[in-house]
């Protein structure tokens, strides 16, 4: 080997070793000399932004999402009424032969009944009331009838009365409220002159006709609740009367 080609050599070697050792990044041909460090700091810097801006625009350009339709809010209910509270009555009708047992309260005379207690059976009301009434022990048969009847002035009332058979006792009022000034028997042919609530009175007779349980219902607003006073033997009836 000549001494130029060695010289040649050596030369090619040390370029080669420059270019490993140097720190300058390779640029591509024919794209001019490479940016400084700063110069690129700075335009990554205000590529930064625009990239914000955009994302951020691109967010608000999405329409909101429109609520999903659910189950309309139901209408508010009108508050209930409050429940109805008929007053309860029981009693008896005990038949001694063509006689009906009637007791006079507060100077008018009416079947033995008296108001249902709490927690106490329909029948064994009507058995205590008679009891406290008459001072006659009685057994529940049947029903006999129901009596409901209402009025502005008494209120709603809701009455049951069975056929009792006589068991024992002495007749005689037991009330331990001193309402009842007199118990006994009366023949069923003057039942009228006795008794004068109307539904009581068309209940009972219709009873003693038919003998069959039935329920009767009065408006006593718009119709009569007692019954029209009998004439007596040649008396003529007064004018206007109903």
């Amino acid at each position: 080997m000549s001494e130029e080609q060695k010289t040649g050599g050596q030369v090619a070697a040390g370029r080669r070793r420059r270019r490993r050792r140097g720190n300058t990044p390779r640029v591509a041909q024919g794209q001019g000399t490479p940016p400084q460090a700063g110069q690129v700091q700075a335009a990554q810097s205000q590529a930064a932004p625009a990239q914000t801006v955009g994302a951020s625009a691109a967010v608000q350009a999405v329409p909101a999402a429109t609520p999903r339709r659910g189950r309309q809010p139901a209408p508010k209910r009108a508050p209930k009424k409050p429940p109805a509270e008929p007053r309860i009555g029981v009693g008896c009708i005990v038949l001694r032969g063509e006689e009906i047992l009637m007791v006079r309260e507060k100077g008018r005379w009416s079947l033995p009944k008296g108001g249902l207690d709490a927690g106490e059976l329909v029948q064994q009301g009507a058995i205590r009331e008679t009891y406290e009434e008459t001072g006659l022990h009685v057994e529940v048969r049947e029903l006999a009838f129901v009596v409901e009847f209402q009025a502005k002035t008494w209120g709603h009332h809701i009455q049951f009365f069975y056929l009792g058979r006589e068991t024992g006792g002495v007749l005689g009022p037991k009330d331990p409220d001193r309402e009842v000034q007199e118990a006994k028997f009366i023949p069923l042919r003057q039942l009228r002159e006795f008794l004068r609530f109307r539904p009581r009175l068309v209940a009972l007779e219709t009873w003693l006709r038919e003998r069959k349980p039935r329920h009767f219902v009065f408006d006593l607003d718009k119709e009569p609740a007692m019954l029209r006073q009998r004439r007596r033997v040649g008396e003529k009836e007064p004018v206007g009367a109903e």
